[in-house]
């Protein structure tokens, strides 16, 4: 059986529903298993007393029971919103850091990818990657992982940049799902290389060679772009220009992502707030 398993953390906000809705409609065609998911452990934080046990455990039993009510809400919500699929829903909370429950999962169970909103630090609207995603980027196992920013509306991802270095060329597992993705959408793929003058080409032919034969059962066009500023605005100018639908980055050791979120603010990343991202990881 045809099926997609799917990470969905969630704050209970519109952002965080968003994101919900996107993932329940990248496999539609398929039996879909959404795990929805919750830390609590900043709310426990705030109201647990440190000097009466007896009402911790009132104030738990009661905050668990609030979070698995909300979390049926929005269960019955998307299932609504999806009427016609075969969508099921399992909800997984607890008072621990959001990263450490997503990593519980993906060990223990055959989940193929997580999505999740993102919202700039303050509400910037140019900034792309909020503290928790680039938290999550950095700290949960490797798997591929969807972002979709505030206020996107799903649109069918028809057009696909992959922006790469092509500093990587074993990518079998990656370029599977990415080729999974194109078939169930019938997409284009755009596969970009910014290189500057510098670049040797015949240093990362060979890696061109390879990645061309793993794509060679799906549509796509090549692009070599000359860089003329900096790598996040040539990117983001490219996808604008062929109106892409979907963003995807390799995340390893010497990538563009990678030194992205080295740094200890997001506010230079500037990709268009209607983009959505997925990252491979290496």
């Amino acid at each position: 059986m045809i099926m997609a398993s799917i990470i969905v953390p969630t704050d209970f906000s519109e952002n965080a529903y968003n994101a919900l809705f996107y993932a329940s409609q990248l496999f539609p065609a398929e039996d879909c298993s959404i795990y929805l998911v919750h830390s609590y452990e900043r709310s426990l934080k705030d109201t647990i007393s440190k000097m009466d046990p007896v009402a911790n455990e009132v104030i738990i039993a009661k905050l668990r029971a609030t979070v698995h009510c909300q979390l049926e809400q929005l269960s019955h919500r998307i299932q609504l919103d999806c009427a016609g699929q075969k969508l099921k829903v399992e909800l997984m909370y607890a008072a621990l850091p959001l990263n450490d429950i997503i990593n519980d999962l993906i060990e223990n169970l055959d989940v193929h990818f997580v999505v999740m909103g993102t919202k700039g630090a303050s509400g910037l609207k140019e900034i792309f990657l909020g503290s928790q995603a680039v938290d999550t980027i950095k700290n949960i196992n490797p798997i591929p992982l969807f972002l979709i920013s505030e206020n996107v509306d799903y649109v069918c991802p028809k057009k696909i940049a992959y922006a790469t270095d092509l500093k990587q060329y074993n990518q079998q597992e990656n370029i599977a799902f990415l080729i999974k993705m194109i078939n169930a959408k019938n997409s284009k793929l755009e596969l970009v290389h910014f290189h500057d003058q510098s670049d040797i080409f015949d240093e990362v032919q060979p890696h061109f060679e390879k990645f061309k034969d793993q794509l060679k059962d799906v549509e796509f066009t090549t692009h070599w772009m000359l860089s003329e500023h900096s790598l996040e605005a040539d990117i983001k100018n490219f996808c604008e220009k062929q109106s892409v639908h979907l963003l995807v980055l390799l995340l390893h050791k010497y990538s563009f992502l990678k030194n992205l979120i080295k740094t200890s603010t997001v506010e230079k990343i500037s990709f268009q707030a209607n983009l959505p991202l997925l990252i491979l990881p290496e």
